[in-house]
């Protein structure tokens, strides 16, 4: 079997803070164990800032004052620490929503593939970031949560579906899978349901847990049918095949031209019956009345290989496959408004009693309805 192998960025963007060097270590009066961790008060740390877009004072203004919003609903149900600090975090960045991917094909450029006709929007983003506090290194030392590389965390993230995306198409030598010159992406995982939401992960057993907030009646992205997938798959797979004639001239010169063409012919064979699988998916699908359903799969956007369904369902950790979708967006809002929202929560499985960890809190009390009613204002 030949398979594409495509890397799957798990990308945890809630997580905006920068790693420090050392803990910090304090003296205690007796010996540092669980029960006096477990009394020890934890602490709000100053938030910090990382705002990277391009924006007006007011425009700043309107989206710190938003952000604030985000750190006082959580601070709401998590205002005093215990064994844990807390680390708030804002983040800003301009992005584009809904680009097309255009291909540069001259002779000169260094970068082939490129963004158009997006629309113009700020991601921006709260993190709240909760680390254990631990003993030190001696018997009377404590360490405290902050800094720390380990903790719970939780998130509010604005008008970005990265978040979401599982994955997106090859793209050592071959061209991305597009509809509408917009690139295919793999959403994550649906793993239950949370408040009345779906909730998703971008892996099955990733403890990760995201929640899409948006307008009614229509989504931020757009459902790739199962015929769009298929065709487009049958495109680019013959490209996928293409003989390297200078590999298979160099195989004759070191293996001689009897090797070379069984090579040729199990290659041929490969992409025989990979062909065969797609077309013989397409043909099922059609008789099934399926072409417009939408197209579910598991790992690979292109699976290069014979022995796996191509298709499959979100209840077995399927990935459904979508483009964004530039309709959703409210050009006549200012690029501040939240048009929509993934909230993200995470558990660190850690510190000295379960009991203290804000997971637990972020998990049964934080309201989430605050949070869709300020979608678009």
């Amino acid at each position: 079997m030949i398979m594409k192998k495509q890397f799957l960025f798990l990308a945890l963007v809630f997580f905006t803070c920068t790693f420090l060097h050392s803990q910090q270590f304090v003296k205690t009066t007796t010996p540092c164990n669980d029960e006096l961790l477990k009394k020890t008060p934890g602490r709000w740390i100053k938030t910090r800032e990382a705002f990277h877009a391009n924006l007006s004072q007011q425009q700043q203004k309107e989206i710190v004052n938003r952000l604030n919003a985000f750190h006082q609903l959580m601070f709401n149900i998590y205002p005093s620490p215990v064994a844990f600090d807390a680390v708030p975090s804002f983040f800003t960045t301009d992005q584009e929503f809904g680009s097309q991917l255009k291909f540069d094909h001259s002779p000169n450029v260094t970068y082939r593939d490129f963004k158009a006709n997006g629309i113009p929007t700020v991601h921006y983003s709260y993190t709240g970031f909760f680390s254990p506090y631990g003993c030190g290194r001696e018997t009377y030392e404590m360490m405290r949560g902050y800094p720390s590389e380990v903790g719970t965390a939780m998130s509010v993230g604005t008008n970005s579906l990265d978040p979401f995306f599982a994955g997106s198409s090859p793209q050592d030598g071959l061209e991305i899978m597009r509809i509408d010159e917009r690139p295919i992406k793999m959403m994550a995982v649906v793993v239950g349901k949370w408040k009345g939401h779906d909730v998703y992960s971008p892996e099955l057993g990733s403890g990760m847990k995201m929640v899409l907030l948006h307008r009614d009646g229509i989504l931020p992205y757009i459902p790739v049918t199962r015929k769009e997938y298929l065709d487009r798959c049958l495109e680019l797979l013959p490209k996928f095949f293409t003989v390297d004639t200078v590999s298979l001239k160099n195989l004759e010169l070191l293996a001689g031209k009897q090797e070379r063409d069984e090579q040729v012919k199990k290659y041929q064979k490969v992409k025989d019956d990979v062909l065969k699988h797609y077309q013989d998916e397409l043909q099922a699908t059609t008789s099934a009345g399926l072409l417009d359903s939408p197209a579910i799969i598991s790992s690979y956007i292109l699976y290069i290989g014979t022995d796996y369904p191509i298709f499959t369902k979100q209840a077995v950790g399927g990935k459904m496959l979508v483009t964004e979708n530039p309709a959703y967006m409210k050009k006549d809002l200012p690029k501040y408004i939240p048009q929509f929202m993934v909230f993200t929560w995470w558990d660190c499985r850690c510190g000295v009693d379960p009991s203290l960890n804000p997971y637990k809190l972020i998990d049964e009390n934080f309201p989430i309805e605050k949070l869709q009613a300020m979608i678009d204002k």
